[in-house]
């Protein structure tokens, strides 16, 4: 009998210390939340621990930020950035953003399904056309780093969300998490959540107890990952005062400083860019997106999955549809057509689920709208705060 006692001890003083840690997270965050800046914490690009987090989400949506996502393109650091302009006089809203280079359709789709977001939650969803490049399917690695094993619980747990749309998810994560072979438990969970047979019924119950730990102990460190973002940012303050803006000075303002920009390549680019990050290089891309079909991408499918998404969590996203730089693309042979097709079969996609779209594809060949070959300078920016801001201000 003491053998036993002494075994069960130790189990018991940390079974008391783990819930114990719990409750101690919870108030210190909720205490947090109330006299540090989170707003701050949405506006950070890129950030690992924020993207991946689930408390985060229903936070900063309680706080009544809009949500931002999207991928590199949130990264461009110009004035015009809505991670930098908002809030202002009439949108009194902050900007939080999620996603960062690879993270698509599907991790999107996570962001949202995971966190515990308020009904009718503010979104608008950047949609790059290069997420479409590689027909075939993405790259499991590229999947994997923006993986959150939190999220993927959460998700899959979220009663919000429809059966069908978790069987989709798992299938698509158990097909990265095995090709990639990481998160062993996270694959072999979806593999049972997919599997209804009889010998998969046993694996479940005879699992159970182990993935209810696990999911208990994910929620702790998500928490204890969440504290350590916040405690160190400042606390909110009441002084703040609301700048105006004025679109039409804003676009004249960068006219001006567009003029300062010396662009003598072939493509309309500025020349330090191009001579840096091109010149050196530009013939072996001459042709290398002449095969590619993005109509058949498998993103088609995720795209249309994050749509349904949304549907399920009520949600109504802003669907922004950023260009791309004309010159360089027909260079690359995506010809127009074909871009011109992608971009209306993402727009039908989105108005048949009456939802507003935002196309820019019109300024492919505008000169400096983007700051590379694919993403938003001053004036793409610009234009697609000010149409946030019009659309979330109706």
């Amino acid at each position: 009998m003491k053998k036993i006692i002494s075994l069960l001890i130790p189990i018991l003083i940390a079974i008391m210390t783990t819930i114990g840690i719990n409750s101690l997270l919870d108030k210190k965050i909720e205490t947090l939340t109330k006299e540090k800046n989170i707003n701050l914490m949405g506006r950070k690009y890129p950030d690992t621990i924020k993207d991946k987090n689930v408390l985060d989400k229903k936070i900063l949506s309680d706080e009544g930020d809009l949500f931002l996502l999207g991928s590199s393109e949130m990264g461009i650091d110009v004035p015009q950035n809505p991670l930098k302009l908002f809030p202002f006089k009439g949108a009194e809203y902050n900007i939080s953003c999620f996603g960062r280079a690879y993270a698509q359709s599907l991790q999107q789709a996570t962001y949202l399904g995971a966190g515990d977001i308020k009904d009718k939650q503010k979104v608008a969803f950047i949609l790059s056309i290069q997420w479409f490049e590689d027909w075939k399917v993405e790259e499991p690695y590229n999947f994997v780093v923006n993986f959150s094993d939190v999220q993927f619980y959460k998700f899959l747990n979220n009663p919000r969300i429809s059966e069908e749309n978790k069987k989709y998810y798992a299938e698509r994560i158990y097909k990265f998490l095995t090709k990639d072979k990481k998160y062993p438990a996270e694959a072999f969970y979806a593999k049972l959540y997919l599997d209804s047979s009889k010998i998969a019924n046993f694996e479940k119950l005879a699992f159970k107890p182990y993935y209810e730990v696990k999911q208990y102990l994910l929620d702790i460190q998500d928490k204890a990952l969440l504290y350590q973002e916040v405690k160190d940012l400042p606390n909110k303050s009441s002084q703040e005062t609301l700048k105006d803006v004025n679109w039409d000075d804003e676009y004249v303002q960068i006219e001006k400083e567009n003029e300062q920009i010396v662009a003598t390549n072939q493509f309309n680019l500025d020349d330090k860019y191009y001579n840096q990050n091109l010149k050196g290089e530009i013939d072996k891309h001459k042709g290398e997106l002449k095969s590619e079909n993005l109509i058949q991408s498998k993103e088609m499918d995720d795209y249309k999955f994050f749509l349904s998404v949304c549907k399920d969590l009520n949600i109504e996203p802003y669907i922004i549809l950023p260009p791309v730089n004309g010159w360089y693309y027909d260079y690359l042979q995506l010809s127009k057509d074909k871009r011109d097709e992608y971009y209306e079969k993402v727009k039908k996609i989105a108005n048949d689920n009456s939802l507003e779209v935002l196309d820019l594809h019109e300024y492919d060949y505008k000169k400096y709208f983007l700051i590379d070959p694919m993403h938003l300078g001053k004036e793409g920016w610009l234009k697609a705060s000010e149409e946030i801001y019009k659309h979330f201000n109706k």
